[in-house]
């Protein structure tokens, strides 16, 4: 084995040996004036189009990682929240069906978001984080903190993991200050699920990362958020879900959102028996009546 190694080194010596000098300073010449191109080049396209460049970089790679997610959790201010978001999801809760629905959280942060879906008979948070964060056990307590599912997405998988969310239970989707953080590819995988999550004549309302604002913009070319607009988000409903897009609001500089709604409507009895089910597996001691057929 030694000799072996031996006559390895002895080749990788060798061939450094025969290298001619003169030709790896003509490549680097070479290389330094494609660099010096490239340079120019994607100067050329700053001017013609800044949309460009950010689509380029970001469509393939994830700008945001688990660990300083995290950390811009600790420290991030209360999100923007636009007056007609307020007064939508103030809707949602006054409704009183609300309650023998589940509401699927993607982007579960602080926890900040709860109070705004408490109406909801359970709520599926999504996040990178494991578990809850504590901010939760000391602003609720512990029995209805048992109205929260909480799936951690996966590094293996893309982040895109949804498996423990049952299919055709979910009848809202909300999402605020999360998927701006997804590539293309990514959020592709993620519409693909949700579709398949929410029921017919589900709704839901996503904050998306929308180049078109150029508030957006600096954060995709800062790299915070991965590139997004109005027309590939749109293209992507359309291509990975069977939604229908009720409303787009782009007014707002950092706040745009999609309204959406899966087609059909909803089997109130069946979502009375699935209320009737959850309530009484949660916790036996409750007395519930079922409901009447």
């Amino acid at each position: 084995m030694r000799l072996e190694i031996k006559n390895k080194f002895n080749d990788i010596i060798q061939e450094l040996n025969s290298i001619d000098l003169n030709k790896l300073e003509d490549h680097q010449k070479t290389l330094e004036d494609m660099l010096k191109k490239t340079h120019k080049a994607i100067s050329m396209l700053r001017d013609i189009n800044p949309n460009v460049l950010s689509a380029t970089n970001m469509e393939s790679t994830n700008s945001k990682t688990a660990e300083w997610f995290e950390l811009d959790r600790k420290t991030k201010s209360e999100p923007i929240i636009p007056p007609k978001l307020k007064e939508d999801l103030t809707s949602i809760c006054n409704n009183e069906k609300t309650n023998m629905l589940s509401c699927l959280l993607l982007g579960l942060g602080d926890g900040y978001w709860i109070d705004h879906l408490s109406a909801f008979e359970q709520i599926h948070t999504v996040d990178f984080i494991q578990g809850l964060p504590e901010e939760l056990n000391k602003r609720y307590q512990p029995k209805f903190l048992t109205h929260l599912v909480h799936c951690m997405l996966d590094a293996n998988h893309g982040y895109t993991n949804l498996d423990i969310i049952p299919n055709d239970e979910v009848g809202y989707i909300f999402s605020w200050d999360f998927l701006p953080y997804f590539t293309v590819p990514q959020l592709e995988k993620l519409f693909t699920q949700m579709n398949n999550k929410l029921i017919n004549g589900g709704r839901g309302l996503i904050h998306f990362a929308n180049a078109d604002n150029k508030n957006d913009l600096e954060l995709i070319k800062q790299g915070y958020y991965a590139y997004n607009d109005q027309k590939t988000i749109t293209e992507l409903i359309f291509n990975c879900t069977n939604f229908d897009i009720e409303q787009i609001h782009t007014d707002t500089p950092n706040c745009s959102y999609i309204q959406f709604k899966k087609p059909g409507d909803v089997d109130w009895k069946k979502q009375e028996w699935w209320r009737y089910n959850l309530i009484t597996k949660r916790d036996p001691e409750v007395k519930i009546l079922p409901p009447e057929d």
